[in-house]
This record gives structure tokens, sequence and C-alpha cells, in this order.
């Protein structure tokens, strides 16, 4: 692994089993499953952001939970700097949990209704032993609200989740987090639910927290815009596979499979007088277990698929310079597995 590695995934599958119906009952089916996340690989660097932008129902958020211990994976490895954690059980991960951390997207349902907003921060601190006594807690607690942008501090101390707005609880969210200086954070769908007069705040936060305590971010979105403003690399997800990895311009000025090129087309232009392009992608998304995919995830949507893109998955290839993508239809130069 390398040395400036703090988190590397290696083919992570998971797959959910789906309840037998009446019909495979008789005939001794095998049982069907649903491929959440399909044999994905990837690694993220110190202080850098790896965005993963797809569809709602892509993997996005299960690929997350599976390497933070939240849900178990049905394969793979996931190893954080030199120790696989994928294997350790709940007690031997438990150091890992002040090292790996996540936001979530809801911050009005991650956060405890019945909680003040010093008391959420010094639950944390209590569970993970920063403080030796309330007064050193009373000050890590006020140092962080200033951090995230909660100022004056008095003015939230002992305020409940219910007094406050979408932005203000997100900050909050993000302060529980980071009174940890976690070395890995998970970011899903950090701004989604926000005002967007409030997101390039968040965004400029999460930013400022990177830069200071050199933290590494897997960045969780649907919005490609939002993903160009934070992002060094980005992966594109499609039905639980990555169809395509590379940093983050190159990405967008010169996307090569037919999902990523989709996915740009439909990002709205701020030009009334702009000609839309056509998005190029049409029939449906495969959810039951009788359209499961022999070939490539996107062959029924493609419209460039060929006979074997349905036969036969494609491997990834290099096109660029650290840009990768998973397509018959481009030439490539190096095989990855």
């Amino acid at each position: 692994m390398n040395q400036n590695t703090v988190l590397a995934v290696e083919n992570l599958k998971k797959y959910f089993p789906l309840r037998k119906g009446i019909f495979s009952t008789l005939f001794k089916g095998e049982q069907s499953c649903f491929r959440a996340v399909d044999n994905i690989s990837f690694s993220v660097g110190e202080k850098e952001i790896l965005g993963f932008v797809g569809e709602s129902g892509c993997g996005k958020s299960t690929m997350s939970r599976t390497i933070l211990q939240l849900i178990e994976p049905t394969g793979g490895k996931v190893f954080f700097k030199d120790t696989r954690v994928d294997t350790l059980s709940k007690k031997q991960f438990k150091p890992f949990r002040k090292k790996m951390q996540m936001i979530f997207q809801d911050p009005f349902g991650s956060l405890n209704p019945r909680r003040t907003v010093s008391e959420t921060l010094r639950q944390t601190i209590r569970i993970h032993h920063l403080a030796k006594d309330r007064a050193a807690e009373d000050k890590l607690i006020k140092k962080t609200l200033e951090e995230v942008g909660l100022n004056p501090v008095e003015e939230y101390w002992n305020k409940y989740p219910k007094l406050l707005s979408g932005g203000q609880l997100q900050r909050v969210s993000i302060g529980r987090v980071f009174v940890l200086q976690p070395e890995l954070v998970i970011a899903d769908e950090s701004v989604s639910m926000l005002d967007v007069s409030v997101r390039i705040g968040i965004l400029d936060l999460l930013l400022n927290m990177k830069n200071r305590y050199a933290i590494s971010f897997i960045y969780i979105t649907h919005d490609l815009v939002t993903a160009r403003y934070v992002c060094d690399r980005i992966a594109i997800m499609y039905l639980g596979n990555i169809v395509e990895i590379g940093p983050t311009e190159e990405i967008i000025n010169n996307p090569k499979h037919p999902y990523t090129k989709a996915l740009i087309t439909a990002v709205p232009v701020p030009d009334p007088t702009a000609e839309r392009p056509e998005v190029p992608i049409k029939g449906y998304v495969p959810m039951t277990p009788g359209d499961t995919i022999d070939g490539c995830s996107f062959s029924l949507r493609c419209p460039q698929c060929k006979q074997l893109c349905r036969s036969k998955k494609p491997e990834m290839i290099r096109v660029g310079d650290g840009h990768f993508v998973s397509c018959f239809d481009v030439g490539g130069t190096t095989s990855v597995n």
C-alpha cells in the first residue's frame, strides 16, 4: 500500500438477499440477491477529497456504511492505512471509530432532539475520553463551536435542535465529527437538504477542516456542481459499479463513459438562450432479480451498446493520467483489476 494512502478498498461487495417467491420455493430456485455494491476498488490519499457521484440507488451510501462497518460486507477488503478493518470485531474496531467518521445527510434525524448543542458534543467527548474533567470538556466544546462557525457560542450552547436552522444543525453535526479530529470523513450528501444559499458555507467549512487537520474525505453526492467545487477526484457510480474515475477537471471536461456524459449533459445551464443537448440515455434501470445483467451494468440504457457489452463485463482501463473508465467503446492502454 502507498505510504500516503489513508483508505484502500479492494473488490468490495454488498449483496442483500431477496425474499423467495412461491415459484422459486416450489422449483427450488437459487436465492436471489440485490447487488448494492458490486466488486469496487479505489483508494483515498492524505488530504484528498474523492467524490462519488451517481443516481439515487446506485450504492453510494451502502458503500460508505460498509466501509465504516455499520453494515457487514459480503466480500472484499477494506484497509485503513496498514490495518485491514473489515475483519475486525466490533470491539476491535472501536478505536478506529475515532479515526473514521461520517457526516450524515439529514441533520434533523442525526441529532438527538432531547439534547442541547453542548450536550451533543459533550456526549462524543465523553465516549472517546477526550477531556479529563468538565472544565476541559467545556473548553473543547467552545473551541469546536467556534471552528464550525456557530458564534457567539453562548447563543447556541443551550439550544435544542428544533430551534436551529438546517445549516446550523449541519454545523453541529460537523462539529460532533471534527471534535474527534478524525483522519477520514465520509460526507454523505452533507449539503443536499440545505438551502442553496447556505451550501457554499458548509462546503468551505469542509475544505477548511481538510486543510487545517489534514483530513481525507469521501464526498458522496448526486450533484456534479458541488463535487467539482470540493473534490480532487471523482468516481462515477452506476448500479453498484464504478464506471469512471479520475481527476475532477478531467472527468468534467473530458468524460469517456456514456453515463458520465449523460450526467454532465443533465447539469442545468444558467442561460435561457443556450441550446440544451438531449440526454443520450434511454431504457430503464434494472431493479428486479430477473434483470440481473451478466455484462456491463449500463448496457440496458447505453446508446453505444454492443453485443459484447451484454455478455461480458468491461475491465477498468487507463485513458489518461489517473483517469480510468470501464467501457468497451473506449480505447485505453493499461488494464487494472
